[in-house]
């Protein structure tokens, strides 16, 4: 299997010396670095021949301006090419979101918009919403002004919300959301992969713009278990199809469990039995034709 080109459709920059991301000092910021630059980024992925990336939002503090980021990014990229595009943040309840757009969107590279939606009551992480996102009406109004601007939402949502989530955007046909991180399987319990399965077969089915973006399998297998991760993966795939399917890196995150060489040798390994038209799409296409990245194959 020859190591074909790969767009990498999760990843993440981050500086701490200009921007405060509050969950770097939670225990989920344990052992990541307090800086994570291009430079940095090239000396991981070393010689992972990546076409693009797509960069997604660090979650700085929500008290911030969240186009800050998303000019920093612009300020990188014109320095090089990393990233190519971004999804930034904007909070959809918010009353001035369409100004939030519209600053977003003076800079070329900007995509769409993440706002995590993974809600635990019981939770105190910071990285983790205080509301019930997918119940509160002013959110759901949100998606409607990105699906006016053209804009994707990257979806971030525990196996329990996902049947709710399906409902949502399954009456917005016109906006592409991108379930992120796998759907994030990360409870081996019966019931909890139960409403894994259940979810992502509802998404597939009932919202034709969705796509799944495969991500973050370090919260699934530390260890990266290809036992364990290799049959949830092509579960998932066949119920989205490939062309439905991205990778992304997650990193530096993931970089407390794998390389990134070696975290695409995984990827590329469980598309290994797919056609060469489908491993393009997984591995690349996908993400160039959601994201709108410069590469067309």
């Amino acid at each position: 299997m020859t190591a074909e080109p790969v767009v990498d459709a999760h990843l993440h920059l981050w500086d701490r010396t200009s921007f405060r991301y509050p969950w770097l000092a939670d225990p989920g910021g344990a052992g990541l670095p307090d800086t994570y630059l291009p430079a940095d980024w090239r000396r991981d992925a070393g010689p992972v021949d990546v076409a693009e990336t797509v960069h997604v939002q660090a979650e700085l503090d929500h008290a911030d301006d969240p186009v800050r980021e998303t000019a920093w990014l612009a300020s990188l990229a014109a320095r090089g090419a990393v990233p190519g595009v971004c999804v930034g943040y904007a909070d959809l309840r918010a009353p001035d979101l369409d100004a939030v757009l519209d600053r977003h969107q003076r800079y070329p590279l900007f995509r769409g918009i993440r706002q995590q939606a993974w809600y635990d009551p019981a939770s105190t992480r910071a990285d983790q919403p205080r509301d019930n996102l997918l119940a509160d009406a002013r959110w759901v109004r949100g998606l409607d002004r990105l699906a006016a601007r053209g804009l994707t939402f990257d979806l971030q949502v525990w196996p329990y919300q996902l049947a709710r989530a399906s409902e949502i955007f399954r009456d917005r046909p016109e906006l592409t959301v991108v379930v992120e991180h796998t759907g994030l399987p990360v409870d081996p319990d019966p019931e909890s992969r139960a409403q894994w399965r259940t979810g992502l077969r509802r998404f597939a089915e009932q919202v034709p713009r969705s796509v799944l973006k495969i991500s973050a399998l370090g919260l699934v297998s530390p260890d990266w278990d290809m036992r364990v991760l290799a049959p949830l993966v092509h579960e998932a795939i066949a119920l989205f199809g490939p062309d439905r399917c991205m990778f992304g890196s997650n990193f530096p995150v993931d970089a407390t469990t794998i390389s990134y060489p070696a975290l695409w040798q995984r990827y590329r390994s469980m598309t290994a039995g797919y056609s060469e038209a489908e491993r393009a799409q997984l591995l690349r296409g996908t993400a160039r034709r959601v994201y709108r990245t410069a590469g067309t194959g």
